[in-house]
């Protein structure tokens, strides 16, 4: 069948991918290149990597602030496809899911673990953590007033996200489903009171699709487990546990932002057990496959885990110069602090002397701007150079509309500045724990140029090219 992805509503994306009739040999894209289906199905197979049918549409937001982007930082042997769609110009992408019989559409997040929605009567504050008027609050609907499988009283939940939103609620158990699956008795919270600009009158809550350690889960008495977290199985994790998705797989797809495309027609997809299918997908044949790596904190007593879908890339090319990944150290470990594929941060974040050569090959050069958050921006009709990023020793090319941002996505002043989509790391001397590096993240500048397989049994990362236009 023809993919063609050019201001198509997600509604007929996933409409296209259910009705879509397997084939052979080749798929046309309509875009001069064809895709070897025979061959994706092999590679997919030699990776281990399972094809799914249940795949659902990921959903596009309408409004932008792109300082309240989150940065934080199935059926038995069936899979099942959900729907992401993405909000405020792409900073945000959106599933709906089912708590006990209601439907609530959430921002969708790789990086956290809980699933949260603020309660019937959710106190909204400000950004000094005082009651301000409900309308400063601007969720879509609010949560029921308490848990249908009853609340667990010892615990709190507790989350701050980079740009300063803080929540806080208590956890409970409900039914919970998506996709098709159903997880009987599933923990999430009910936020009670919080600060939280990200908010849009399109989403109620996150649902986070990390691992169980990034769960934000205390005891009301902090000296039982020393003031740590208490780790629960995040939605993903319990339907594993409870053997409703097997596969323990599931793929995230941002789809390209096209240069015809609308600024909400873009979304994206959730599939879960596995992939889309090759013939229904334009996969380009390059696949790869990396570990994910355990990190630890020793300074606040966290042994060696896995905590975000971590990886180590090989390295990057800007305009055919290949340059090896330098990782950031830290200070207490002497590791490298590994780089973060994470599906709730708008712009990637990469260190220093990567960004540096990819401004400096932009004509004119990109700069600096010291009034926005010392991000690198560039005139909108700039040169952009090509750039790549090689994991598991395969290169991953990133179109030019996600290494300079434009639209209202990313244009930042009215003299048609746009910002970079790939930006320095923090310095981490000015960070309130110097010991520990700042993770660089490949965010959705990154990932909306391939489709990430989360392997959750062998906790390894496959990603497979794409062309989306």
């Amino acid at each position: 069948m023809l993919f063609v992805h050019q201001a198509l509503s997600a509604l007929t994306l996933l409409a296209t991918f259910v009705s879509g009739a397997p084939s052979a040999g080749l798929l046309g894209l309509g875009v001069g290149a064809a895709v070897d289906v025979d061959l994706n199905i092999q590679l997919l197979a030699e990776l281990g990597v399972a094809i799914t049918e249940n795949v659902t549409p990921l959903t596009p937001l309408a409004d932008f602030n792109l300082d309240a982007s989150l940065d934080i930082r199935i059926f038995f042997g069936r899979g099942g496809y959900g729907t992401l769609q993405n909000v405020a110009h792409g900073a945000r992408y959106t599933i709906t899911i089912d708590i006990d019989g209601e439907p609530y559409p959430v921002q969708f997040d790789t990086g956290s673990g809980d699933l949260w929605l603020p309660r019937a009567n959710f106190t909204c504050e400000d950004g000094n953590y005082t009651v301000t008027d409900p309308s400063n609050c601007i969720f879509a609907g609010r949560g029921p007033t308490g848990f249908s499988q009853g609340t667990i009283d010892d615990e709190i939940y507790d989350i701050s996200y980079s740009d300063k939103s803080a929540i806080n609620g208590t956890f409970g158990y409900g039914t919970v489903s998506y996709g098709g699956i159903t997880v009987q008795k599933q923990q999430y919270a009910l936020a009670d009171r919080g600060y939280f600009p990200g908010g849009n009158n399109f989403t109620s809550g996150i649902m986070g699709f990390g691992l169980p350690s990034l769960t934000e889960a205390y005891y009301t008495d902090g000296t039982r487990n020393n003031y740590s977290t208490v780790p629960y199985n995040s939605w993903p994790f319990q339907a594993i546990e409870d053997g409703l998705l097997a596969p323990s797989q599931f793929t995230v797809g941002l789809f390209r932002r096209g240069l015809n495309d609308t600024q909400n027609s873009y979304g994206g997809f959730v599939a879960l057990g596995g992939t889309p299918p090759p013939a229904d997908f334009p996969y380009t044949g390059v696949w790869a496959t990396t570990p994910m790596i355990k990190v630890a904190y020793p300074t606040f007593d966290i042994p060696l885990q896995y905590d975000f879908y971590n990886l180590q890339p090989d390295g990057f090319t800007v305009n055919g110069n290949f340059f090896e990944w330098v990782s950031p150290i830290q200070n207490d470990t002497g590791l490298q602090a590994p780089t973060i594929v994470d599906s709730g941060t708008t712009v990637s974040r990469v260190p220093s002397y990567v960004s540096a050569a990819i401004a400096q090959a932009f004509e004119p050069p990109a700069h600096i701007d010291h009034d926005f958050f010392d991000w690198y921006i560039a005139p909108c009709n700039s040169t952009v150079p090509e750039v790549s990023f090689r994991l598991g020793g395969k290169d991953f090319a990133i179109t030019p509309r996600d290494i300079l941002i434009d639209g209202e996505l990313g244009e930042v002043y009215s003299d048609q500045s746009c910002l970079m989509g790939f930006q320095p790391n923090p310095d981490p001397s000015k960070s309130n724990n110097p010991s520990y590096a700042a993770n660089p993240i490949f965010g959705m500048t990154f990932m909306r140029n391939v489709v990430v397989v989360h392997d959750l049994e062998n906790y390894q990362l496959t990603f497979g090219g794409v062309l989306w236009d």
